[in-house]
């Protein structure tokens, strides 16, 4: 018999809850070693490229390939002819009417970009020339590019839905017009937030490959959600779902824009079943990143608000138009929560929003970082300040007397039970020194303004489930695996999980070896978004971890004749509970395991699905969590009006985060949720021309944040320890962006007298609000001295 070698393993990294460990894969990341989608290799590999629309609206009216399929070095190609025409979507359980995307189009394109085939070739040059000798016959349609337009009527119909409106979301509750009626100030406002893109440094990349022998389909990719992408594929395919097996690679940034499944993932496999089972890799370039993957909505958002002269928020109404593109992805849930966040963060009692998601003949917008919460933050905290200067208050007194509390239940049913917000209210005011610079640094363009949010902890808003499964396997050597259906997309989840599995288990973290992403050997999980993995998947690991544990536990207790519920497992020892003497090493107890006598394999196994309620889309009640995380940040400003630029001094961030699992992981993702949110303040703007295509879809013409000239920040944790959390922790992946535009835009009003209602503030728009506002005091001016 080979006796199993013993690992050594760091006592340093023992109780790793609340340390800043290593990152689990980091290693292989800054050595190049880790595997991404592109590095997917295998003998007689070909390359696979999409056919494309050229047209923004058009009727198919016949696809020749022969010519194509003559070339040499040409193994395949498709079309819709050869698919069993079957729609995908990402919003099937709620909205079953927005499945409206094929895989490939059979009789109309909706968009410059759309895809109607794709080619396998031996390379890529050979491809690209394959492509140019389709021969596709289409009748023009008229388009619309503007979503304003598309709604109006005799505009060019996109699909079926009248006036181009997909989703129509009324979310209604008290009587918001008879309170406006009472209340001491009304004000109206209206809000522009552009379409922007993900701009992950990785594009799209996918390997599929049909096994002719046993018909079962292997899709390696660059996914946040490989279950979900598994789920999609079958559907399209036709395939039983355990015929199906998504390998989720490393990934190099996602923000929203990995969660579906995409035409080319479904191209890739079916192109490899033409071409007689050899794989089929498909990589986007910029420009189809850009034109052919997922956007931002560009949102047009409008409020209507009125307040008690002690500054009581008494009704909200208003309007969000979101601009959805060709097709619906996850655009009625984005518009659902572009509406229902603020129930998180304000005590409301009167509301009225009605939500539009409409298509236009332009690029697809889906889910991406925030899920329309930046769009509704910039908006909502924006008109809070005015509200609040209306009635003569200070900006952060008004909203402590409207913000949310802990242990209440919203109007619309939401279960706030953790909740830190005036914590961090509190917190961002003392560090940013609030009191003695707002309104106090006009002579110096400087000034200073405040966001606050709130954000889910997984959202209950697209099936009927949210479970997320973990097993924990421990080896003979000592070893610990853990195998998670969760998606790290370079957050860091696979490390945060590690550690609530060797925080609940009692071993050091470096024992922790961790699988993730294999709809084949991994549990279920419904992906990386939503900020749900440390809550969601979190739990479900600390669950196999104990469940591991406990395992372990039964055979000390058999052997030592002692009650398993008086023994525990904590810093790489077991130890009995009354009197917290040491029995034995946890090597040991390992060893007892798998003895003679018991022979035992250890496999937790956990599962965890939040008591939650999805959203009753008719009346807008749901908890649609099972946590809730909130945020204030605070932004100093300096405004050059000579220029019109606008320079962060510093950006100071504080977050509820429950408990942090790891302390620099948090600090990177709060760091990365600001850095988004700089971009889409000052820079990111997807602009359209004249047919709907990206006028500035490649790197040197769309701008997003560096590095270089980052502003200093300061991140605060409040650590309210949820009860529901995993050792409390909530995540906290998203909330940081929702509210840096209204905070920026705040600090400007603050310091030069401006009020920017447009993204993204560039400084002629600085330039011109300037010219204005001189010539409202000018005007005022003249007329007082008549």
């Amino acid at each position: 018999m080979v006796t199993p070698v013993k690992k050594t393993f760091l006592k340093e990294y023992v109780n790793p809850v609340g340390k800043s460990v290593p990152r689990i894969d980091g290693k292989g990341i800054v050595t190049g070693q880790a595997k991404y989608a592109f590095d997917v290799s295998f003998p007689n590999m070909l390359v696979g490229k999409m056919i494309r629309s050229p047209h923004p609206h058009a009727r198919i009216i016949s696809i020749d390939t022969s010519r194509a399929g003559k070339l040499p070095g040409v193994r395949a190609v498709i079309t819709a002819r050869d698919t069993d025409g079957i729609k995908f979507g990402s919003n099937e359980y709620f909205f079953p009417h927005t499945v409206d995307q094929m895989a490939l189009e059979s009789e109309k394109v909706r968009y410059v970009g759309d895809e109607i085939g794709a080619v396998a070739a031996v390379d890529e040059e050979t491809a690209l020339e394959a492509l140019n000798l389709v021969d596709v016959q289409y009748e023009v349609l008229p388009f619309v590019v503007d979503v304003r337009e598309a709604m109006k009527p005799g505009a060019p119909q996109i699909h079926e839905s009248l006036n181009n409106i997909a989703v129509i979301l009324p979310v209604n509750f008290g009587n918001p017009d008879r309170a406006l009626k009472q209340a001491d100030y009304v004000r109206e406002d209206l809000f522009y937030a552009p379409a922007a893109h993900m701009a992950a440094l990785e594009p799209h990349v996918c390997v599929g490959q049909w096994e002719t022998f046993s018909n079962k389909v292997t899709l390696w990719a660059s996914s946040q959600a490989p279950f979900k992408c598994r789920e999609a594929l079958a559907k399209t395919l036709k395939l039983d779902l355990n015929d199906v097996r998504v390998i989720k690679m490393a990934v190099g940034g996602g923000f929203g824009g990995k969660l579906e499944m995409l035409p080319m993932d479904f191209a890739a496999c079916l192109l490899s079943k033409k071409a007689g089972g050899l794989p089929v890799k498909i990589c986007c370039n910029r420009e189809e990143e850009f034109l052919a993957t997922r956007r931002k909505h560009g949102m047009i958002y409008k409020l209507k608000s009125g307040v008690k002269k002690d500054g009581t928020l008494v009704a909200i109404t208003g309007e969000v138009i979101a601009d959805g593109g060709a097709y619906c992805s996850y655009g009625p849930t984005v518009l659902a929560a572009a509406i229902m966040r603020i129930f998180m963060v304000y005590k409301i009692q009167h509301f009225r929003m009605t939500g539009y998601r409409v298509y236009t003949n332009t690029p697809i917008s889906g889910a991406m970082r925030g899920f329309g919460g930046v769009q509704a933050g910039f908006a909502v905290e924006s008109h809070m300040d005015m509200l609040a200067e209306g009635i003569g208050m200070d900006p952060i007194a008004f909203r402590l007397k409207n913000i949310t509390t802990p242990d209440m239940v919203t109007i619309n049913k939401m279960v706030l039970t953790t909740n830190g917000l005036r914590e961090c209210i509190d917190k961002a005011i003392a560090a940013s020194d609030w009191y003695n610079k707002r309104g106090k640094q006009k002579h110096l363009c400087r000034g200073i303004g405040i966001g606050i949010a709130a954000d889910v902890m997984g959202s209950k808003m697209y099936k009927s489930h949210e479970s997320a499964g973990s097993i924990v396997k421990v080896e003979e050597d000592g070893s610990v695996y853990l195998f998670t259906g969760a998606a790290d997309t370079g957050q860091g989840s696979n490390t945060a999980l590690s550690q609530i599995a060797a925080q609940e288990l009692g071993v050091s973290y470096s024992r922790i070896r961790c699988k993730s992403g294999d709809t084949e050997i991994t549990p279920f999980d419904t992906g990386s978004f939503a900020s749900r993995v440390t809550f969601i998947s979190g739990n479900a690991t600390l669950l196999a971890a104990r469940d591991a544990k406990e395992q372990i536990l039964s055979v000390v207790a058999e052997e030592l004749k002692r009650d398993i519920d008086d023994l525990d497992i904590r810093a790489e020892e077991v130890i009995a509970e009354k009197d917290k003497s040491v029995l034995m090493s946890f090597d040991k107890a390992l060893e007892l395991c798998y003895a003679f006598n018991y022979g035992k394999q250890i496999i937790g196994r956990g599962s965890y699905n939040p008591k939650t309620t999805p959203i009753d889309f008719r009346t807008g009640e749901g908890n649609v969590s099972g946590s809730y995380g909130f945020e204030a940040q605070i932004v100093e400003v300096e405004v050059n009006k000579e220029t019109g630029e606008v320079r962060i001094l510093k950006l100071w961030d504080a977050h509820d985060i429950g408990k942090a699992i790891n302390p620099q992981s948090v600090e990177g993702q709060i760091e990365g949720s600001l850095a988004m949110g700089l971009g889409y303040t000052f820079m990111e703007n997807l602009r359209f021309d004249n047919k709907g295509r990206p006028a500035n879809g490649n790197f040197a013409n769309y701008r997003i944040p560096r590095t270089i000239g980052t502003p200093p920040i300061e991140c605060i944790m409040v650590e309210t320890g949820d009860p529901n959390g995993p050792f409390g922790a909530k995540g906290m992946g998203e909330a940081a962006l929702l509210p840096t535009a209204a905070a920026i835009a705040n600090a400007i009003y603050d310091a030069v007298g401006i009020r920017l209602k447009e993204l993204p503030f560039t400084p002629d728009k600085v330039i011109q609000a300037l010219k204005e506002k001189e010539q409202l005091e000018a005007s005022a001016g003249s007329q007082t001295s008549r």
